[in-house]
C-alpha cells in the first residue's frame, strides 16, 4: 500500500472542470503520481482533451467531436468557468514537457478511429522528439482487444507502458493472455485498469491475482472516492487508485497504511483482503454493488443493449441509474 499511485481522474474533477488547464495545473500542485486524461479526434484530425464524443455536457455548445474542426472546438467556453477552453494533446504534452515531474495516463476512447494512436505518437515527436523521454512520461490506455494489436503491429507500443481499461474481467484476461502469448518484452502489458468492485469478487481475487502477480501486471481501480471503498484495497496488489480527489483519497490510502501496520505488529503476517459481513449495513452494500457489478458488464457485452430507440440506447438509460447511485 505505501507505493499505491494516486491518479487524478479527468485530472482533478472533483473540485475543478475536468480535463482542463485549471484541473492540471491543480492536480500538479497536490503532487498526485499521475494524471489521467481523456482523447478524442476532431474531423481535422487535430487530438482534442474531452472526455465524451461530444461536448454538451460540460461546454456551452453541444457538437460532435468527430464531425467537428479545431477551430470551432477552441471558441467554446467551460459551463463551470468561461475562462477556459479545451484544450489539445499538443497543449498537454507541452505542459507536461514544462512539468517534468508529471505522468499523463492516456484513456484513448474506442470510439474514435484508430488512427488517433498514429497521430498521438506522432504528435508526441512533434512535441519533444525523445521517445525515452515519452516512454517515462506517458502511459497509453486503450479499451479493446484490437487496438492493442494495432498498436503493436504499427510499432506504436514499443517499450510504452499499455493498460487496458476495461470494466469487464473478460476483456482484462483478453489483454493478459494476448501479452503473455506474445512473450516480447517490447509489447508487454503494463497493467490493467479496471471498475474498483470487480476486485471485490472471487474471480478477481482468487482467479486473477496470481496471473497478475506472477506476469508483474498493475492493478489500477478507477473510479475511487470513498473511505470505506479504499479500506478493501488492503490485501490486494493494488498499484494505482484512479479518483476524482486525489488530496481526499492520499488520505484514505494513508488510512489504509496505518491499518496494515497496526495489523501488521499485532499478528506479525501481512493483512489479507476482508469482506464485509453480509448481514450488515456494509455487508448489504458491498455485496449489493458486486451483483450490480456482474449484471452490467453482461450487459455491456449484449449487442441489443447499444441499439437506440427514439435516439437513446439502454445502455445509456443504465448509465445514467448508475450515476445517480453513485455507482460510478
Amino acid at each position: 500500500m505505501s507505493q499505491v499511485q494516486v491518479v487524478g481522474h479527468r485530472a482533478f474533477r472533483g473540485l475543478y472542470p475536468e480535463n482542463t488547464l485549471l484541473a492540471f495545473n491543480k492536480a500538479y500542485e497536490a503532487e498526485v503520481d499521475i494524471i489521467e486524461t481523456d482523447l478524442q479526434m476532431t474531423q481535422d484530425g487535430v487530438i482534442v482533451v474531452n472526455h465524451d464524443s461530444n461536448t454538451g455536457r460540460t461546454w456551452d455548445r453541444d457538437l460532435i467531436i468527430s464531425e467537428s474542426k479545431w477551430e470551432d472546438l477552441q471558441k467554446l467556453k467551460n459551463k463551470e468557468d468561461p475562462s477556459l477552453s479545451m484544450m489539445s494533446l499538443t497543449d498537454i504534452l507541452e505542459w507536461s514537457i514544462a512539468h517534468p515531474n508529471s505522468q499523463l495516463m492516456l484513456d484513448i476512447k474506442f470510439t474514435n478511429d484508430k488512427l488517433i494512436l498514429l497521430r498521438t505518437y506522432s504528435e508526441l515527436l512533434k512535441v519533444k522528439d525523445d521517445l525515452t523521454y515519452w516512454r517515462s512520461h506517458l502511459i497509453w490506455g486503450v479499451w479493446l482487444l484490437d487496438w492493442f494489436e494495432y498498436g503493436i503491429s504499427t510499432g506504436v507500443f514499443k517499450d510504452f507502458k499499455v493498460i487496458v481499461i476495461t470494466m469487464s474481467l473478460d476483456v482484462a484476461d483478453q489483454f493478459i493472455n494476448h501479452s503473455i502469448k506474445l512473450n516480447n518484452p517490447k509489447f508487454q502489458l503494463y497493467g490493467i485498469s479496471v471498475h474498483y468492485i470487480s476486485t471485490w469478487t472471487e474471480r478477481f481475487r482468487k482467479q486473477m491475482i496470481p496471473i497478475l502477480n506472477e506476469n508483474d501486471v498493475k492493478v489500477f481501480l478507477w473510479t475511487i472516492n470513498k473511505k470505506i471503498d479504499f479500506k478493501y484495497t488492503v490485501g490486494l496488489p493494488i498499484y494505482g487508485t484512479v479518483t476524482d480527489n486525489p488530496v481526499l483519497s492520499r488520505e484514505y490510502l494513508n488510512d489504509a497504511q496505518k491499518l496494515i501496520k497496526d495489523k501488521s505488529e499485532s499478528t506479525a503476517l501481512i493483512p489479507k483482503f476482508v469482506a464485509p459481513v453480509w448481514n450488515t449495513r456494509e455487508g448489504i452494500r458491498f455485496y449489493g454493488y458486486i451483483q450490480v457489478y456482474k449484471f452490467v458488464s453482461a450487459l455491456l457485452f449484449s449487442k441489443w443493449i447499444h441499439k437506440k430507440f427514439l435516439g437513446i440506447s439502454f445502455a445509456y438509460l443504465i448509465f445514467q441509474l448508475l450515476r445517480l447511485i453513485r455507482f460510478f
